[in-house]
């Protein structure tokens, strides 16, 4: 299925297979929070006191939440929690978004397309509705919003920009990802599944500009593609309840992922007559150190090749879709160029996969 999708991804003519990523943003809700904080306000709520229940090793040291952790505490009904997703994630998509464009140094009549990804928040319209006036955008924009596809979806995202600006190389593609995975919390769920999701996941946006190669520096969009697990149909996503999205995040996914990942990624680089011994580092999404660990291990990975996952996951936890945002500004910042591939996963069970080259 790989070689079939990378003989039909080769492009005619002198339209360029590769993209730039010439743009990349994040945004944080002002609110930073320990973990250890949560492990007493869960407490509260439980009625006891948690002494880790064997998932402390698995949980960040802090991350950003959008809400007072006394009203992600208490119940609410599904419409008090959108309520709640429009008002901090208007802000943050916006904020990502414009930090992204002014980065790319980019004329906006440009952008041609926005995709707009959230798994935490459904409105009709969709966040990109709001954000293409409110950046300035041209009203003929093309609007992609993406929901379903959870954790997964910035590298799914980062692929429909890639195919986007293949088509049209004068174009550019904006990428916004919000998730507000706290305000999902459901705190009459004594499930392990929701133990965890409060633990591990975090609130933020990430944004990037996508465009052409033109000379311009930038973190280099090779060729995505995903791959989808069946066995793994039911280890990850959400339930939609009356009283809002029950989690689910099965204690088999990283059992999944250790024993999967390797042969998918194989094929993957195969196709284009490369192998693991090319690629430098590793930017995973940062779903915990559970899941990060069964990446090292599937993928034979030196500790240092995932050192940006890591580093974000225990200072922002699990941003779900926007988290891989946070991992690629990471390793921007530390301006070691190097070969680099990027892995997500999504409900599905899909595996997201894209190659990128980091510049210096």
């Amino acid at each position: 299925m790989l070689e079939s999708l990378a003989r039909a991804e080769r492009p005619a003519l002198a339209v360029s297979r590769t993209a730039c990523i010439t743009g990349l943003a994040t945004a944080l809700p002002e609110q930073q929070t320990p973990t250890d904080a949560i492990w007493d306000a869960l407490g509260r709520v439980r009625g006891r006191r948690f002494k880790g229940a064997g998932l402390a090793a698995d949980t960040p040291r802090t991350r950003h939440l959008a809400a007072p952790l006394d009203w992600i505490m208490r119940p609410h009904s599904q419409s008090e929690r959108t309520e709640a997703y429009l008002e901090h994630g208007r802000r943050l998509a916006a904020d990502a978004a414009g930090a992204a464009i002014r980065q790319a140094r980019i004329d906006q009549s440009r952008i041609g397309q926005v995709v707009c990804i959230s798994c935490t928040g459904f409105v009709l319209p969709s966040l990109d509705a709001e954000l293409i006036p409110r950046l300035g955008l041209r009203p003929d924009t093309t609007r992609l919003p993406i929901a379903e596809l959870g954790c997964g979806g910035g590298v799914s995202g980062l692929a429909r920009s890639h195919d986007y600006v293949r088509a049209y190389p004068e174009k550019a593609s904006l990428l916004v990802a919000v998730e507000l995975p706290s305000l999902t919390f459901q705190p009459d769920d004594s499930s392990v599944d929701n133990l965890i999701a409060a633990l591990v996941f975090g609130d933020g946006a990430g944004a990037a500009v996508i465009e052409s190669p033109n000379g311009t520096a930038g973190i280099e969009l090779a060729r995505a593609a995903t791959w989808l697990v069946p066995e793994g149909a039911g280890d990850l996503g959400y339930e939609l309840r009356d009283g809002g999205m029950k989690v689910i995040l099965s204690r088999r996914l990283p059992e999944i992922i250790r024993s999967q990942l390797g042969g998918v990624v194989e094929r993957f680089l195969a196709a284009e007559g490369e192998s693991l011994a090319d690629i430098d580092v590793v930017a995973a999404h940062p779903g915990g150190h559970r899941i990060l660990d069964a990446v090292e291990r599937s993928l034979e990975l030196a500790p240092h090749q995932l050192e940006a996952s890591r580093h974000v996951f225990s200072n922002y936890g699990n941003a779900s879709s926007a988290g891989i945002f946070f991992v690629l500004a990471a390793l921007r910042e530390r301006r070691r160029p190097g070969q680099a591939l990027a892995v997500a996963f999504g409900p599905g069970l899909s595996i997201e996969l894209a190659r990128l080259s980091l510049t210096g």
